[in-house]
């Protein structure tokens, strides 16, 4: 049986799941939980298999899955939900998930692509920090028109117009925004930093390690869970983020797959 979750039963599964182990099943169930929506493969019985959902709201397709049982469906739960929201034929559907789930995925799903390693991080050592850099601004609602352009620019793919309700950091050359970074979450429970990207010009010039400082001071300001994402391959990035008192917590795969 496959039908959609009932607040109750997300509920449950958000008091019993490892946040790392599924962290973009986490945010689903949480900060992302308002454009988000749930369908659960059952037995007859009413045992929950395996969950899969969907976010509405950003340019491509995005899906997040939590297996319980190995006898989780998710090829039919896909296509009930392909049915159910009416998506399109041969779209590619993007998830991430951690190594442990990933055979799932290989052995039900036609995949576009081989996955992307991805690294999930989290800030564990405050002294790291280096201290406050005054070049690097808060950006308010004045700055948003030049930030949406730059995200543009920087082709930073998970940035959505809800994220401006967060605070940006940037750095300004002669009126010209060339190192910025956000957030994908901020909240009192976690905080996730995002959309961090400087014009290729102005790189290896350590205006990243400032914006990334400076995010992690200010989610540190109401939680002591922040974290990140970075590619596997971008080493020069991972090492960046040791340097400040960032630490390796889960492996994880980026898929592709056809929808």
């Amino acid at each position: 049986m496959i039908r959609e979750l009932t607040p109750a039963e997300m509920k449950s599964i958000l008091n019993s799941m490892n946040r790392e182990q599924h962290f973009l099943y986490y945010s689903y169930l949480t900060a992302r939980k308002h454009n988000s929506v749930h369908y659960g493969h059952f037995t007859d019985q009413g045992e929950l298999l395996g969950v899969l959902a969907f976010l509405r709201g950003l340019p491509f397709y995005a899906f997040s899955v939590f297996p319980v049982e190995k006898s989780f469906c998710l090829r039919s739960v896909l296509s009930f939900m392909k049915a159910q929201l009416n998506l399109p034929d041969n779209a590619v559907g993007n998830v991430i998930v951690n190594e442990e789930v990933m055979p799932v995925l290989a052995s039900q799903l036609e995949l576009v692509k081989s996955p992307k390693k991805l690294l999930l991080m989290k800030h564990i050592h405050q002294e790291a920090l280096p201290p406050v850099d005054t070049s690097v601004l808060h950006l308010g609602s004045p700055y948003f028109e030049l930030i949406e352009s730059k995200m543009a620019d920087l082709d930073t793919m998970a940035f959505s117009k809800e994220e401006l309700q967060y605070s940006f950091y940037g750095v300004m050359e002669q009126r010209e925004l060339i190192a910025v970074g956000g957030y994908h979450i901020y909240s009192e429970d976690y905080v996730e930093l995002g959309n961090i990207g400087t014009d290729i010009r102005w790189r290896r010039q350590g205006y990243g390690k400032k914006i990334c400082a400076e995010l992690t001071r200010a989610g540190r300001r109401v939680t002591s869970n922040v974290y990140l994402n970075v590619l596997e391959e971008n080493v020069g990035a991972i090492s960046l983020y040791q340097s400040i008192g960032y630490e390796l917590m889960c492996k994880q795969n980026m898929v592709e797959f056809v929808i």
